[in-house]
């Protein structure tokens, strides 16, 4: 057995090289931390530490939180675009299950397909410069309701299996709410200070505070937001990416302090998560075939579902050449699909296999499609 420090030098290891790898190939960090983890887990360390999944844990939710850091409320509620930057991922959510009934296949199976995420969205788009332009934004914001509306559609998908049409699940649904509303005034009396306080705001924001006090405040923010959700009964995902969300609001100028946040998100927890993403894929679900094909099917059906961005690319103020990348980066739901597939096999809405065939997926996705975007924004418009 690999000793505690071994595992967590390789890990490390792993994670401080992958970059360098990635950049070479022109493949995103993240799909290759989730090989990666693959590789680790079934071939070198049979056994994954507690620390490490602490560690997954950590990664996933600061993840949220940044994802909800990017989330301009305000920004995209002043856009003429705000009506069909919602429309494109409640399509999405209405084409997959439709389709997936259609043809037999389960409904929640349909919503697995159907769910959009940032995770893989925004990492590729910090590398390739495209964050801060307007085909980026267009992509984050579409990606981050698509988030929100994906956590609390599986929220409520858990809910309503648990308790059905009951009491029982209206008070859970009733607690979520409270939740959003405890966001929502938490924002405006955060605003409120900002305001009245703002040299003490500046103080934590300037980027040679030698303790870090913002920092500390920052990572507390998150994972306080994430406790609160999972008292609510809602996922620690939601609180997160709320916090983010509200920080966002709050804190308009934050250039310097933002880099920090990311240094120490992608540069140390947030690969734990993508690493341990590729631990949870089993080396003896490729040996079949049943589950690869089914993996191959639900890859396609994610591209099919994010198509819908084509008749709207006007609306959303694209060429179709944007419309088309935009389609492909949504169509890495990597953190989404992990989840639903998790909760499904809680749920015992799926089997092992499904759920092994979902990591698959998200595994594949996370390669193809982020790596043909790519290409695709790298071609110039004739």
């Amino acid at each position: 057995m690999v000793k505690q420090e071994t595992a967590i030098l390789l890990v490390l290891t792993g994670t401080a090289v992958i970059p360098f790898v990635a950049r070479r190939f022109r493949i995103p960090s993240s799909a290759l931390e989730i090989v990666y983890g693959f590789l680790l887990f079934n071939f070198v360390i049979t056994h994954r530490p507690e620390w490490f999944e602490v560690l997954r844990e950590l990664g996933f939710i600061f993840l949220m939180f940044i994802a909800g850091m990017e989330l301009d409320i305000a920004r995209v509620l002043r856009s003429r675009k705000a009506v069909w930057l919602a429309l494109v991922p409640l399509a999405s959510f209405i084409l997959a299950p439709c389709l997936f009934v259609a043809m037999g296949q389960p409904f929640f199976l349909g919503i697995a397909v159907a769910l959009i995420s940032a995770g893989i969205a925004i990492p590729v788009l910090k590398e390739s410069g495209l964050i801060d332009q307007p085909i980026g934004q267009t992509i984050v914001n579409v990606a981050l309701i698509g988030e929100l509306f994906s956590i609390l559609a599986l929220t409520f998908l858990d809910a309503f299996h648990k308790h059905g049409i009951t009491l029982d699940a209206a008070l859970e649904l009733g607690k979520l709410a409270a939740l959003l509303g405890f966001a929502l005034l938490l924002l405006k009396i955060l605003y409120l200070l900002a305001w009245w306080f703002p040299d003490r705001i500046t103080k934590v924001m300037e980027s040679e505070d030698p303790v870090e006090e913002g920092i500390r405040a920052v990572v507390t923010v998150a994972f306080f937001g994430a406790v609160l959700a999972v008292l609510a009964g809602a996922e620690a995902i939601l609180g997160s990416f709320l916090a983010g969300t509200i920080f966002s609001y709050v804190f308009r100028k934050r250039h310097r302090f933002e880099e920090k946040i990311n240094a120490v998100g992608f540069g140390f927890l947030i690969p734990f998560f993508f690493v341990g993403v590729g631990s949870q894929l089993d080396k003896n679900l490729l040996t079949s075939p049943d589950v690869v094909l089914q993996a191959l099917f639900l890859t396609l059906m994610i591209l099919v579902s994010n198509l819908v961005t084509l008749p709207m690319h006007r609306l959303l103020g694209l060429d179709l050449r944007e419309a088309v990348s935009m389609a492909l980066l949504l169509s890495a739901p990597l953190t989404m699909i992990v989840v639903a597939g998790s909760l499904g096999l809680r749920m015992g809405l799926f089997t092992t296999e499904t759920n092994g065939a979902l990591v698959l997926t998200a595994l594949l996705a996370s390669f193809i499609y982020p790596s043909l975007f790519r290409l695709v924004v790298q071609r110039k418009p004739q």
